[in-house]
């Protein structure tokens, strides 16, 4: 409860139970925030201790004032699912809180875009996402043939996600999939089933991402899987082209997206603006790629206004060479700064880990500290941290900064301004 807020005038103390807004009855924290935004506000509470004497209160909210509740942190539904490919079984020690969570919430799902797998909801939480209009909602798929979706997700439920789709899509539940793609499992004929089976359903079902599975050196004990080599990567990628230049003629968009990872491992060009149809999956690693390309193309020398000595970026393994390409263009477009690049090597999660969002503090710090001088600045990626701004080792962007001796960005703007809304581009 903060202090002189509404909530705190209304004579609501800390301790109080919020039992119902304006007559319903308050299950969580998605009622909260899918009814708190009311001007008018007609809240039944309890207090403290006091069961069976509700008492209300009714708050007319004003612009720009703390409403000033807070509530405790939500109980999270766990995932249920024994996946061979599951990021918690690989964690190492020293990560950052919460990260051992299996979580697989349809809550966070609408709230934050979190992929869910649907095999543990109860019958009335899909009732609810109707009910709610929870839309839209991100579900791995992975396969939608029975057998092939079991060994992915080690469950006595992986059968039913087709018709729980046609539930969701009959209650007009708007949804976007992805397919995490494991060597020799649901890639070649189960992926193109999947693909097009899904196609079925557009627009209800708006977009399916194709991702590379992830796998860190903390697989101890687990079962025995692989990372796609670049040869196979290309294959996919290919493959994933051709269905979507298919699926666009038919259905007037791409619908299947192939993940930045799996282009940059394959070697293949970057594909343009228009392949993306309005980067519905970009927090999934859709395009991101893309928009830090058109972000360079669009930026000029006279924009610049900066005058450091020099810029260190700090990627990882896999995305260093495509940015190496890029260094000249970017150098172009921030006359004054000398920039560089540095590929940091993932020692946190170790091999097979080289994307740039995995890296840790420790990792970075290790990487760029032999070079920086008083003067300096340095950029590393944003997706490197979560939305508190903290690393997958725990530590913070100031405990960083402070060990690093200059000032750290975990975005572009030092060096780019945003890019335009509409620029063109080429298509892939």
């Amino acid at each position: 409860m903060e202090p002189g807020s509404q909530a705190a005038d209304a004579g609501i103390v800390a301790g109080d139970r919020l039992v119902a807004i304006a007559g319903q009855k308050v299950r969580d924290f998605l009622d909260l925030h899918l009814w708190l935004g009311d001007e008018e506000l007609h809240l039944t509470l309890e207090h403290k201790d006091v069961y069976g004497k509700p008492f209300d209160v009714t708050i007319q909210r004003e612009y720009g004032r703390s409403l000033g509740l807070t509530f405790p942190d939500p109980r999270i539904r766990l995932c249920g699912n024994d996946c061979p490919f599951c990021f918690v079984d690989q964690l190492p020690d020293g990560v950052r809180k919460n990260l051992d969570v299996r979580d697989d919430d349809y809550r966070f799902s609408y709230l934050y875009g979190n992929f869910i797998t649907l095999t543990n909801l109860k019958e009335w939480e899909f009732e609810r996402i109707i009910e709610q209009e929870l839309s839209p909602l991100y579900i791995s798929v992975h396969a939608i043939d029975p057998v092939v979706r079991e060994k992915c997700l080690k469950s006595p439920r992986s059968g039913e996600v087709m018709d729980r789709i046609h539930q969701l899509l009959d209650g007009g539940i708007d949804l976007h999939t992805q397919i995490v793609a494991i060597p020799g499992i649901n890639d070649g004929f189960a992926m193109e089933e999947t693909i097009f089976g899904l196609a079925d359903y557009y627009p209800g079902i708006r977009s399916v991402a194709v991702v590379p599975v992830g796998l860190t050196g903390h697989r101890a004990g687990l079962p025995d899987l692989r990372t796609y080599t670049r040869k196979e990567a290309g294959k996919i990628v290919e493959g994933v082209r051709r269905y979507g230049r298919a699926l666009k003629r038919r259905l007037g968009a791409q619908f299947v997206y192939i993940a930045d990872e799996f282009v940059v491992l394959a070697g293949k060009p970057i594909p343009g603006q228009e392949y993306y149809d309005g980067f519905e999956q970009t927090e999934n690693g859709v395009g991101m790629v893309r928009q830090l390309w058109d972000r360079i193309e669009a930026a000029s020398a006279e924009d610049y206004k900066a005058d450091r000595k020099r810029a260190w970026i700090v990627t990882g393994e896999s995305f260093g060479p495509l940015l190496k390409e890029k260094l000249e263009d970017i150098q172009k477009r921030t006359p004054g700064t000398h920039v560089e690049m540095l590929v940091a090597e993932n020692q946190l999660f170790g091999r097979p880990t080289t994307v740039a969002g995995l890296l840790g503090a420790k990792d970075i710090l290790r990487t760029a500290k032999p070079h920086v001088q008083a003067g300096d600045i340095v950029l590393i990626p944003d997706e490197a941290l979560n939305q508190d701004g903290v690393f997958l080792d725990d530590w913070t962007m100031p405990q960083l900064e402070k060990e690093m001796g200059v000032p750290i960005f975990n975005s572009w703007d030092p060096l780019l301004p945003p890019v335009p809304e509409v620029h063109e581009v080429g298509a892939w």
